[in-house]
């Protein structure tokens, strides 16, 4: 499953099958243990400040508050002939405390070519605009919250720097337009990780 072009796919591997956990448990129980190798920025996943910022906030580092039983409000951007998201989309709206989850269309596009061409993403100002109306989390459902061709990355730094985790390939947003209910997005807590994937749900 490629996620972002050049980055490694995730590999699985088997240590323990049954047939050999048996032997080692005198044929009275079986065990699988397997592992799972895989990049940071690998399905739907959460950075941290530190995938942008040297020496900020790593994964253990996050707090609960901004990734568990969040309220959220989706923003349907789906009509916009920009595929940079303006700040006029959400003027006006109450943030505090909340994820705002911006619903492009674009996973649509998942596991094609088309899900790697220009994509739908936060500018600059949008961001701003999120923070001062108290945002703590905001997720998209396109490649990257970023614009691909800006290299400085304005939307990784502006959320990043100011402590508010970024989650990117998200789905199926479109379930959300018209229901209420608290996000749910916890990677683990790892010590000196930047990115981890999520499994991204919300409890009606």
């Amino acid at each position: 499953m490629e996620t972002y072009p050049g980055l490694p796919v995730p590999r699985a591997e088997t240590i323990v099958d049954y047939e050999a956990s048996r032997e080692r448990y005198n044929g009275q129980s079986e065990f699988f243990i397997g592992s799972l190798h895989l990049c940071g920025n690998t399905g739907t996943y959460v950075d941290s400040p530190m995938h942008r910022h040297r020496g900020a906030c790593d994964l253990s580092g996050l707090r609960l508050e901004s990734l568990a039983d969040l309220e959220y409000v989706v923003f349907d951007v789906r009509s916009s002939s920009e595929r940079g998201i303006p700040a006029t989309a959400i003027r006006g709206v109450s943030l505090a405390g909340k994820a705002a989850l911006f619903l492009t269309g674009w996973s649509r596009h998942w596991r094609t070519p088309a899900y790697f061409e220009p994509n739908p993403f936060l500018t600059a100002e949008t961001c701003q605009t999120l923070l001062d109306a108290g945002c703590v989390f905001a997720g998209i459902d396109s490649l990257n919250i970023d614009d691909m061709a800006d290299l400085s990355r304005p939307a990784h730094t502006i959320l990043l720097g100011a402590g508010v985790p970024v989650c990117e390939h998200m789905t199926n947003l479109h379930a959300l337009v018209k229901t209420t209910g608290r996000l749910h997005a916890v990677p683990i807590a790892w010590k000196g990780g930047a990115t981890f994937p999520v499994r991204a749900y919300v409890v009606i």
